[in-house]
């Protein structure tokens, strides 16, 4: 098959389990397929006019940087409304469509692509797929009878990546510029990027007061949620990762047609019968993620403290950059940002992996690393990636995650009794087999569609 996938990027410029999904899948397609990888790079702001750049890369697969495309957020938030329904000239996407002739394009994200593509794909009768890894542009205030009233407010769902006031336009051309791609891992911008991390930590995870809109603010903002609306519609077929995708998706757009199929990355592999659990004293307690009030950082790290004194626990932290106060406390261990091995090495030594997130993550695969490596999993009802493990590990709020850590720290029977039912567990994990599963029951099914 010839396929087009749309992503935010490749590793290591663009991190997270979106680009590494994406990268992966084309990888592995590649092998029998005609596979080219499409994603937004740099903006010039005088031009409306996309030029595509083939790369030069190590990959089986074609690369194409998408240059002036519609800013890239990142789920920071947005202002700036205007520049995100911008026109833009797509006469270089057409004619590399017509070149390539596609079976499928497959979006990752929306972030960056105007909506005009879209309607050219529709039109041209090009099947579109899209894989739930967030649901940005989806705003649940519009789900509301009185939109436009609520969306006077900068407050919003956890989920929400659009209200939140975002960076300026001129912010985002700089971070989507080669110069920001080659710095970006430099120590004098990581040490800017902590500091500014460092900013939201201090708050703890306080309420803050919300902006308050003008009413021509709130007509773009309104304006935008309906741009993006329209973009999801004219998707043939919706790849869900987890149930937790495919319900929200699906209170927006009640007749979304789509399959939920759980996903992989690479390099994975099955180590939970590499030796016997033994529990650790103190009982160590793992946490994977970014140190911010929409994981549950601050409400996991409240119910720690308020365990202290009567139980023994050391809480280990990874995966931000930030050096929060929370971390004064002689109980708790950040180690920060780590490669994938050491990683992988401290999952094995968990004894019990906390994923307490208060957004919806349409997925998770710290999740599905974790249980890999033999160690079980507490998980917010909030995560997709709840469909990996027992209804008994899922928690819904935090007296229910309270509850629960409160009966681990206090039982190492339990603590062998969850280690044994991780060995039990059905994992699909084989990124080979996980591609197959897309050809067969995604690409394939919507071309052979009347």
């Amino acid at each position: 098959m010839k396929i087009i996938e749309y992503t935010l990027g490749l590793p290591p410029y663009r991190r997270g389990g979106l680009p590494r999904y994406s990268t992966d899948l084309s990888t592995e397609l590649a092998k029998n397929n005609e596979v080219y990888l499409l994603y937004p790079g740099q903006i010039n702001p005088f031009s409306k006019k996309i030029v595509l750049k083939k790369k030069k890369v190590k990959y089986a697969f074609s690369v194409i940087e998408m240059q002036n495309p519609l800013p890239v957020s990142l789920g920071l938030g947005t202002i700036d409304e205007e520049k995100y329904m911008e026109e833009r000239d797509i006469t270089a996407l057409k004619r590399f469509v017509e070149k390539v002739n596609p079976d499928v394009v497959h979006f990752h994200t929306f972030m960056g692509v105007p909506k005009v593509f879209l309607d050219y794909l529709n039109q041209a009768k090009i099947r579109v797929v899209y894989t739930t890894h967030d649901f940005y542009g989806l705003c649940p205030k519009m789900l509301a009878d009185n939109p436009k009233e609520l969306l006077r407010s900068s407050k919003c769902s956890y989920t929400c990546m659009l209200c939140n006031i975002g960076p300026s336009f001129k912010k985002i051309v700089i971070m989507q510029s080669h110069a920001y791609e080659y710095l970006k891992n430099s120590a004098v911008v990581k040490k800017l990027r902590s500091n500014g991390k460092a900013k939201v930590s201090q708050v703890a995870g306080e309420e803050t007061d919300p902006k308050v809109l003008d009413n021509e603010e709130v007509e773009k903002r309104y304006r935008l949620r309906k741009y993006y609306f329209e973009m999801y519609q004219k998707v043939d077929f919706f790849h869900f990762n987890s149930s937790v995708s495919k319900k929200y998706v699906k209170e927006f757009i009640p007749t979304a047609k789509g399959k939920v199929i759980l996903i992989t990355h690479s390099g994975l592999s099955d180590n939970r019968n590499k030796s016997e659990y033994v529990p650790n004293t103190p009982v160590r307690l793992g946490y994977v993620g970014s140190y911010d009030p929409k994981k549950g950082f601050f409400l996991y790290t409240r119910i720690l403290q308020k365990l202290e004194g009567k139980e023994d626990f050391r809480a280990e932290f990874y995966g931000d950059v930030v050096e929060s106060s929370v971390f004064a406390d002689k109980h708790f261990v950040n180690r920060g940002v780590v490669p994938s091995e050491k990683l992988t090495e401290a999952y094995r030594n968990f004894d019990v992996l906390v994923v307490p997130s208060l957004c919806h993550e349409t997925f998770g695969f710290v999740v599905l690393e974790a249980l890999l490596q033999g160690t079980p999993c507490l998980v917010s009802k909030n995560v997709g990636s709840q469909d990996l493990v027992p209804s008994e590990w899922i928690f819904a709020d935090e007296d229910e995650l309270d509850k629960k850590l409160s009966d681990i720290l206090t039982s190492s029977r339990m603590l062998i009794s969850m280690n044994n039912k991780v060995k039990t567990l059905k994992l699909k994990y084989s990124m080979q087999d996980h591609a197959s599963e897309i050809l067969r029951n995604v690409y394939w099914v919507i071309k052979h569609e009347v």
